[in-house]
């Protein structure tokens, strides 16, 4: 009997010390609110990891704005996000029934250059918006180039957010981060 509590003490610090361990490597990273101007529409805050490196593309009239965030150092994801609005005629142009619809047109497309036979959406909530996301790995990759892409769409205010995350491995804690920084956004109009 004493031989058994000691293997159950054994057992469950060992449980504990491993999750206190994950915690701390699972940690989110630091992150810092960032507002980035989207002509005629405001500007577009977003909370993203303070190492992160980010580079925007100005739109040219007519032409979404397109932030591009990457690590501090090395090439280990890129996030590509891509700040489109409607046209005034345009009602609902990012809701949640249509941001799906093109999500999965978008994957349908993808089919006969990834190894899944299937394209599955997941749903992601932000404070008060709702959008689609799927991940997909590439058949045949290069060397030098990402072999995972996940996919997000997303409504913010009356703007549509559009992201890929090219990563190298599979479980990727800057999807993770992403999705953070999407489920906070926020438009804020002048």
């Amino acid at each position: 009997m004493k031989m058994w509590r000691k293997e159950t003490v054994l057992f469950f610090t060992t449980i504990l010390i491993t999750f206190f361990f994950v915690h701390i490597a699972c940690a989110d990273e630091k992150t810092e609110k960032k507002k980035y101007p989207i002509p005629n529409h405001g500007v577009i805050e977003l909370n993203s990891p303070a190492s992160w490196k980010a580079k925007v593309h100005n739109p040219q009239q007519n032409m979404p704005a397109i932030i591009i965030f990457n690590p501090a150092t090395g090439t280990d994801f890129q996030v590509t996000l891509m700040v489109s609005s409607g046209k005034k005629e345009e009602s609902g142009f990012n809701s949640p029934e249509k941001v799906k619809n093109l999500l999965e047109k978008e994957g349908q497309q993808l089919l006969p250059r990834i190894v899944e036979t299937k394209i599955i959406l997941k749903e992601i909530k932000g404070m008060d918006h709702t959008g689609y996301y799927f991940s997909v790995t590439d058949k045949n990759v290069d060397p030098g180039e990402y072999r995972y892409m996940t996919r997000a769409v997303i409504g913010v205010g009356d703007l549509l957010l559009q992201v890929s995350v090219l990563h190298r491995v599979k479980e990727s804690g800057a999807v993770k981060e992403t999705f953070s920084m999407l489920r906070q956004a926020k438009q804020i109009q002048k």
